[in-house]
């Protein structure tokens, strides 16, 4: 093999970490359209340590819910690995994946669409631990000790079905029924978007609750900056289908590096003008951003964003 044909594997992001979970490398997701291919996920890389809470923000049609739907293959990328503990999860047969789901489980936007209405409460929470072979024996104590973590009852939820619930509550529920087979990391897409202010809380608790009873990793899909500062150790931004800053929670918050950041930041509301964050002086106007892609590059000690030089790639991922 000549030098010209010699092929070097694409370096390790620096971002990520030897002691992680999970590890999303190079994901690309692409859909067909009536107006063509649109190129939703382009090569996001990240990783979530265990028992860590990993933030995934922006704006609605940034590729966030692509992004947490690729990680449990619903639907699979088209190029990139998700590896969980060690393992690529494309490489697993149809029944490998669906033991490995029991470690991996996820909590949609919407309960009340994820719930079949014409099933009991118990037999929707059971139903995960049925598809995993559980005991039969085992399933209802189950059942009663995850609703319990999540402030229900088997008798508060007796023969009630799906409907005569609050939103709140159904998305307890969801919990629940995530919780029920044991995950070591649930993907939360938006699970608090839909709720009103008070309700939002109560979930965010009951999910802080779990992820320190269970020691339980999430990746936390939202577009409020707000509400992912409150439950994130560490915060992934994305605009238009890349990753364009990640690190610590409170380096994200405190000291955005990228435009984008700064303007979802600056959204965020405020009770009093004198609490809003100074945005300070910007290198790079936010049009400027609508039309090129950069490279990573650090801005502090665990601490990247988009700021490096212009890059094309992923964009002919088939």
């Amino acid at each position: 093999m000549t030098a010209s044909e010699t092929t070097t594997a694409p370096a390790r992001a620096p971002w990520l970490r030897d002691d992680a979970l999970l590890t999303v490398e190079g994901l690309h997701c692409a859909f067909k359209t009536a107006s063509g291919r649109v190129h939703a996920v382009r090569g996001v890389t990240f990783d979530v340590r265990p028992g860590e809470t990993l933030g995934l923000v922006g704006e609605s049609g940034c590729g966030k819910t692509t992004t947490g739907r690729a990680i449990l293959r619903l639907p699979a990328g088209q190029a990139g690995t998700v590896t969980f503990r060690g393992t690529d999860m494309s490489r697993l047969s149809h029944g490998d994946l669906r033991s490995a789901r029991r470690k991996l489980q996820m909590i949609f936007q919407d309960p009340l669409s994820s719930f079949n209405p014409r099933r009991k409460v118990v037999d929707i929470v059971e139903e995960g631990l049925a598809i995993q072979r559980f005991p039969r024996g085992e399933r209802r104590a189950r059942v009663a000790e995850v609703l319990q973590q999540v402030g229900m009852s088997t008798e508060m939820v007796g023969d009630r079905r799906p409907h005569e619930f609050s939103g709140g509550q159904c998305q307890r529920i969801s919990i629940a029924r995530a919780l029920a087979p044991g995950p070591e990391l649930i993907v939360c897409d938006e699970p608090v978007a839909s709720l009103d202010v008070s309700v939002q809380a109560r979930v965010l608790n009951v999910l802080q609750d779990i992820r320190a009873r269970n020691d339980l990793s999430l990746v936390f899909v939202s577009h409020d900056l707000a509400v992912v500062k409150v439950i994130s150790d560490r915060i992934a931004v994305m605009n238009r289908g890349r990753i364009v800053e990640i690190g610590d929670a409170a380096d994200v918050y405190d000291s955005p590096a990228h435009p984008y950041t700064q303007r979802l930041l600056d959204a965020v509301p405020v009770v009093d003008d004198s609490e809003r964050r100074d945005a300070g002086d910007r290198a790079v106007t936010v049009d400027d951003w609508e039309t090129v892609d950069r490279a990573m590059v650090e801005v502090g000690p665990g601490h990247y964003a988009a700021l490096g030089e212009i890059v094309h790639d992923g964009e002919d991922v088939p």
